[in-house]
């Protein structure tokens, strides 16, 4: 594991504070380590990771701070599949924030547990019209190799 140099830290945190609107400033003038499998660390809590050559927040981080993400709301038969890797489709969508394509978008159940996070395939007018097809790209979901590799440390 390596410590961040301030400058890619400060990339870092434009990203999270900037881009997802996690409300993370407190942590940005502290060490921040990134090891050997693109997590990055915040006092030994993974705050975020990079997938295809972009950086995401992990779930663990969107649950401890406040944030202003976007979010898709499923229906109970969609939440299993989601918990298995699989994108957010529009027959198991129940509610949704006011997103446009490209967006991060939490994926949460009517229960209002959060699932997963994902990546907009459309604005969200564009949903009301749709009765079927891809909404989601599911990026980081509970149960997924990252957290497995989080909830080992």
């Amino acid at each position: 594991m390596r410590a961040l140099d301030n400058k890619t830290k400060k990339e870092l945190f434009d990203i999270l504070i900037n881009k997802y609107k996690i409300k993370c400033e407190e942590t940005k003038n502290e060490q921040i380590f990134m090891d050997e499998n693109k997590i990055y660390y915040y006092k030994d809590t993974p705050i975020a990771f990079i997938k295809k050559d972009k950086v995401y927040p992990t779930l663990l981080l969107i649950t401890k701070y406040d944030n202003d993400l976007n979010y898709i709301i499923v229906n109970n038969g969609a939440k299993d599949s989601i918990l298995n890797g699989a994108d957010v489709f529009r027959p198991g969508i129940v509610e949704f924030s006011e997103f446009k394509k490209g967006d991060i978008v939490i994926i949460a159940s009517e229960d209002q547990k959060i699932l997963a996070i994902g990546e907009a395939l459309y604005d969200y007018n564009e949903l009301n019209d749709m009765k079927k097809g891809k909404v989601a790209e599911n990026i980081h979901y509970y149960g997924d190799n990252i957290f497995r590799y989080i909830k080992r440390l």
